[in-house]
């Protein structure tokens, strides 16, 4: 693998190793449902951040499927809430991938054709990631939370 893959599978990982978890260990540290994560994990709405050859999941995600519980809480339906989150994720998948492929084609190629060595190359794909990464999820979030509210206006009004 060249110096710029390595690097960017590096800023990929996350970046405490101690909140890599197997399913089992994720239901126990947050207090969770194994069965219920088990259910989220086949149905692609949980995803393991990394799998060799154990999928393990980030601690994180735990504090999203408590969000959704507090949605079941207040409630929504468990067969809504799932059905959200699979039309969430068949939508956004599409965006990722694109989001992924405008990186590679504005980002990614012109670095590399323009670095002087492969080296700084790498660094400067890295730094552009972790950038780009958390500017991407506040765009989407933030989008989001505005349609939400929009539609909510529009349907009390």
């Amino acid at each position: 693998m060249d110096p710029r893959d390595v690097a960017l599978r590096q800023a990929l990982a996350p970046e405490e190793e101690g909140s890599l978890l197997t399913l089992p260990q994720l239901a126990e540290k947050a207090d969770l449902s194994l069965p219920l994560l088990e259910a989220l994990a086949r149905q692609g709405l949980l995803l393991p951040r990394r799998e060799d050859p154990t999928p393990r999941y980030h601690l994180d995600d735990a504090a999203a499927i408590r969000s959704g519980l507090e949605l079941v809480e207040a409630g929504l339906p468990l067969g809504e809430l799932l059905d959200l989150a699979r039309r969430a994720d068949e939508a956004m998948r599409p965006v990722a991938e694109a989001a992924v492929d405008a990186f590679v084609r504005y980002v990614s190629d012109p670095v590399e054709g323009t670095a002087p060595s492969e080296e700084e190359a790498a660094a400067r794909l890295v730094e552009a990631f972790e950038q780009m990464l958390p500017a991407a999820r506040r765009l989407v979030g933030q989008h989001f939370q505005a349609l939400l509210i929009a539609d909510a206006r529009r349907r009390i009004t």
